[in-house]
């Protein structure tokens, strides 16, 4: 079986992995397979774990990615999302990713929450200035 090089991109690094036999990611369609050979693909992942296996060995590698943008073609697997981590305990990598999907949550509701007193604000000064 040949192997294509698997390339992870998030916007503080690149990580590239050779050597890469298998990899098994989840879509909206479904859990699906890529090994060397396939046609190209490109398709939106979801929150999760994803998997990979390098050439010579049994054990699969991990990645967990809150979503991402995956492509296939020419022998290179990329994958670019907002930030990733590979590791072997697929269970320690979700609880990772489930706290970072809460903390982002939070900041997200934190700043909703400023750009509504701000508006509020805002509105408050508009409506002085034409009295």
């Amino acid at each position: 079986m040949s192997a294509y090089q698997l390339v992870l991109a998030c916007p503080r690094r690149v990580e590239r992995v050779d050597a890469v036999e298998s990899f098994v990611g989840t879509d909206a369609s479904g859990r699906f397979g890529i090994l060397a050979g396939r046609a190209p693909l490109v398709t939106v992942l979801r929150f999760g774990l994803a998997r990979f296996r390098q050439a010579g060995s049994e054990r699969w590698r991990f990645l967990a990615l809150p979503g991402g943008a995956l492509q296939f073609d020419a022998g290179r697997l990329s994958i670019a999302c907002r930030h990733f981590t590979v590791g072997d305990d697929a269970a320690a990598l979700l609880a990772d990713l489930t706290a970072e999907a809460r903390r982002e949550d939070a900041r997200r509701a934190d700043l909703r929450h400023n750009l509504d007193r701000f508006e509020r604000m805002l509105m408050r000064r508009l409506w002085e200035i034409e009295r």
